[in-house]
């Protein structure tokens, strides 16, 4: 099993109150830049640096005031599915800017972006991120936001997407989101975003940090 050749795009950067902490989402392109062009990872980069930091930190992407964008990041991946070139990194950096909502609750939550595709199940029918967006109280129950917030977070997700595709971008600067797999080479174009009421847990985040501990003995 192998992957069809195509391009990692990775967004990321820390927490301001807990600056050890990391925080990155994927998405992944097609190889294809438009025109039968082979994307170029520094023109791509260029073209949407400012749209997805101005996106970051508007109120209509619901990022957490702690988490900061730090990085885009746009590299080649081959057959099998590790960089094409392992000596250098596309990236481009941004002065840290942080999310435009006060946080609710621990910054491992998150109201996940689901994509969907053409394909209703199957290799490549589907993928998700967990972005840095806890940051709307629960309203339905402790654990579920209500229909509205959950309305705002996938349009969210549908602009992102519509950043990432770069339509007015040059050949070779356009992106096609899509959903790869290993399994016969899949590569499915990404046709729009779902978001759940329930918050998720973005299991990988909080690995860095070092947590203090608190003892207390039983009476005697």
């Amino acid at each position: 099993m192998s992957y069809t050749p195509h391009v990692l795009f990775s967004f990321g950067g820390s927490w301001s109150s807990d600056p050890a902490e990391i925080w990155e989402c994927s998405v992944r392109l097609s190889a294809d830049g438009g025109g039968g062009v082979t994307l170029d990872p520094e023109a791509y980069l260029s073209g949407i640096s400012a749209a997805l930091f101005s996106w970051y930190q508007s109120t209509a992407a619901s990022m957490n005031a702690l988490a900061t964008l730090a990085f885009i990041k746009a590299n080649h991946i081959g057959a099998d599915g590790k960089y094409v070139d392992k000596t250098t990194t596309h990236v481009h950096d941004f002065t840290p800017a942080a999310g435009a909502l006060s946080p609710v609750g621990p910054g491992f939550l998150s109201i996940a972006y689901s994509w969907y595709t053409a394909n209703a199940r199957g290799p490549g029918h589907s993928g998700r991120i967990f972005p840095p967006n806890n940051t709307n109280a629960p309203s339905v129950g402790a654990f579920q936001v209500s229909s509205s917030v959950t309305a705002a977070y996938a349009t969210s997700a549908a602009l992102l997407l519509g950043i990432l595709k770069n339509s007015a971008g040059a050949p070779g600067a356009k992106g096609t989101p899509i959903i790869a797999s290993k399994v016969n080479g899949a590569i499915v174009p990404i046709v729009g975003a779902t978001v759940n009421s329930v918050y998720d847990v973005q299991r990988r985040r909080k690995n860095r940090i070092k947590g203090t501990r608190s003892a207390a003995h039983v009476p005697a």
